[in-house]
């Protein structure tokens, strides 16, 4: 049995559906606070140079580059902990270090989670974006009522 990849049964015990819940970092609440449109700019950053190492981890599954696997889990482990995406690091950080102990062939495993958990990042950082925007819509009128 493979020590970092989880078993069959192990993953078969696993819940399917795993909704994350996402807010940014307390410290880029603070170097956003007098702009708005920062975390916004910063998440699509996130989420473009992410979708692109997941491209590239795929292409690397195919040509059997290993290293190129390892190099672009490293940096979706270092953007997603940056901006608070801890599932995201976590998976991405398990991807790194397996891909020095396991085959190829069940590392596929590992970047279909990899995709799974940044698809749920993103729906995560989406309904943050949706709630705090019903926020400042709902502010004025909160304090109008005061």
């Amino acid at each position: 049995m493979d020590p970092i990849l989880p078993s069959s049964s192990q993953a078969a015990a696993r819940p399917q559906v795993c909704h994350l819940e996402w807010a940014p970092p307390a410290w880029l609440l603070e170097v956003a606070s007098s702009d708005d449109s920062l975390i916004a700019d910063l998440l699509d950053v996130f989420k473009t140079s992410t979708e692109t190492s997941l491209e590239q981890m795929r292409t690397a599954l195919v040509t059997v580059d290993v290293s190129r696997l390892r190099v672009e889990a490293h940096k979706i482990k270092g953007s997603a902990k940056q901006v608070g995406a801890d599932a995201l690091a976590e998976v991405s950080q398990t991807l790194e270090l397996a891909s020095n102990l396991t085959p190829v062939s069940r590392l596929g495993e590992l970047v279909d989670r990899c995709q799974k958990v940044f698809g749920e990042t993103q729906s995560a950082m989406t309904s943050y974006s949706n709630d705090d925007k019903a926020r400042e819509h709902t502010a004025p009128l909160l304090h109008r009522r005061e």
